[in-house]
């Protein structure tokens, strides 16, 4: 009997993931207007990170290095760029930096937070 049971319970649910009305798989490309993983081999995308990395250092001098940076872009009216910069030692930061379009000005820093450090 419980053979049946657990037999009925795995048709069921492999019958379940094929129905019109299962849950869709994970979008391949950016949802619009949220963030997405950014190539952090892409030259926009590090000119991006190295305008984060030089405000960090101007808004908190130190001699920390950067250990971990986790990258992530938003299309916008341009692009917003979002790093999340571990530094050596105990300071992390959420840095946003936005590149608007084609001649429309250069790329700023427009957020700022230390989110762990002293």
């Amino acid at each position: 009997m419980r053979k049946f049971i657990l037999l009925g319970a795995a048709v069921l649910l492999s019958a379940c993931t094929g129905m019109p009305g299962a849950a869709p798989a994970a979008p391949s490309s950016p949802v619009v207007g949220g963030y997405a993983a950014a190539n952090a081999n892409d030259e926009t995308v590090k000119a991006a990170e190295a305008l984060a990395v030089a405000e960090i250092y101007k808004r908190d001098p130190q001699r920390g290095l950067v250990e971990q940076v986790t990258r992530e872009q938003q299309v916008v009216a341009g692009m917003n760029y979002r790093f999340t910069i571990k530094m050596t030692g105990v300071n992390s930061y959420r840095i946003v930096v936005f590149k608007p379009l084609p001649g429309q000005g250069e790329m700023t820093v427009t957020g700022y937070e230390k989110l762990t450090g002293n």
